[in-house]
């Protein structure tokens, strides 16, 4: 039992020197360590589990009990230092911006339950040598078979959790009031309702230290906000993949100036060349005019966004879908729109069909006979 207690109060003075004055941890914690730590705590309770099995098979159903009347009372004292030691972590333990628990944090919850399972394990080997001890005896095994004659182990321990008066007994429980031919027997709380209820007000202790007080765990309206926060930070980065999966069904107008000079300068690379630096384009140029009203393929920002995705390899209009990306071809189409009525005197002649608000004219245009008219003004 000495032990145990150095071992349950040795952690105590190490878990106080693990924050330096400067704030940082003696203690470098990673996931293979949390990895660690719970696969010994796995392990513990697993041997546990298995010494407890070895027991039941070599104790008698009384052992328990009296080993638990002479060494119980000493190994109890050990569990206000448990609870010391877990509350020790945690008062040296980081607590980030968030107010979550960390790495860091687990550590020492994993410590103090690891500690908690050795010290059931060191108390496990104890009983296991008094009963091997008692087995090699004559004289205890005679002292054994004699208390064999009474209530099990387990018997025993339903009483003790129940209280439950015997049946030849209940008559001096019976309450006086009588109901309908029922009488009341006047039975105490059970012991384990009893304790589950202290637990709780143990545990609203607990919680009130933690949440109000040193402010381990956040209260509710601070969780609330925290989490509001991140659902917008979350929703603003989707938004934000939304704009890179721009396509010819989503595609919408804007006016923003970044957009816009972003745009030009795209087309300023790749278009002018068939359009013009202008976008109007000329007689001799090979794309068409693209700041008057007339369309050759629509002019519906969604038909311009499809022109330029998949191109017209028929008219000598290539697709720039593998070398400008769906927002960039969106900054460029926007780009375009703001040109509308923008070209000069050398503008190429209207092709296509006229676009109307709303929608577009079915009336063509005779670029040839447009060419011929222009021609004949200019002359005079």
């Amino acid at each position: 039992m000495k032990l145990l207690a150095v071992l349950a109060l040795a952690p105590l003075s190490v878990s106080a020197g693990t924050v330096t004055a400067t704030g940082e941890s003696l203690v470098q914690v990673d996931e293979s360590l949390i990895y660690a730590m719970l696969t010994l705590a796995v392990v513990q309770v697993v041997f546990v589990l298995a010494m407890a099995g070895i027991m039941r098979t070599m104790a008698s159903p009384d052992a328990w009990s009296q080993w638990l009347t002479d060494k119980g009372r000493k190994a109890i004292v050990l569990l206000p230092f448990l609870f010391l030691l877990s509350q020790q972590a945690n008062a040296q333990a980081y607590v980030n911006d968030e107010g979550t628990m960390d790495q860091y944090h687990l550590f020492w919850w994993l410590a103090a339950i690891n500690l908690f399972l050795f010290v059931i394990v060191l108390a496990q080997i104890s009983v296991l040598r008094g009963l091997t001890k008692a087995i090699t005896d004559t004289e205890d095994k005679e002292a054994i078979v004699e208390t064999r004659k009474g209530p099990s182990w387990m018997e025993k321990l339903m009483l003790r959790l129940t209280r439950q008066v015997e049946v030849e007994k209940e008559k001096d429980i019976l309450l006086h009031h009588e109901y309908d031919g029922i009488r009341e027997l006047d039975n105490v709380l059970p012991p384990w309702w009893l304790w589950l209820f202290y637990f709780t007000i143990g545990w609203s202790v607990v919680y009130i230290i933690n949440v109000h007080v040193i402010n381990v765990v956040p209260d509710q309206d601070t969780e609330y906000a925290e989490e509001m926060e991140q659902a917008k930070t979350e929703v603003a980065a989707y938004m934000a993949t939304l704009k890179t999966s721009v396509d010819e069904t989503n595609v919408a107008v804007t006016e923003d100036p970044s957009v816009i000079a972003s745009g030009k300068a795209i087309f300023t690379q790749y278009c002018t060349p068939c359009h013009g630096a202008d976008a109007a384009g000329s007689e001799t140029s090979v794309g068409p005019n693209l700041t008057d009203a007339y369309w050759v393929h629509g002019g519906d920002v969604k038909d311009i966004f499809k022109t330029v995705k998949y191109g017209v390899p028929e008219k000598g209009m290539i697709s720039w879908k593998t070398q400008i990306k769906p927002v960039e071809i969106a900054a460029v189409v926007n780009y375009i729109i703001s040109l509308k009525g923008t070209g000069g005197p050398t503008q190429k002649a209207p092709q296509g069909e006229l676009l109307k608000e709303g929608g577009t004219d079915a009336a063509p245009i005779d670029s040839t006979a447009m060419a011929t008219d222009t021609a004949r003004l200019a002359a005079r």
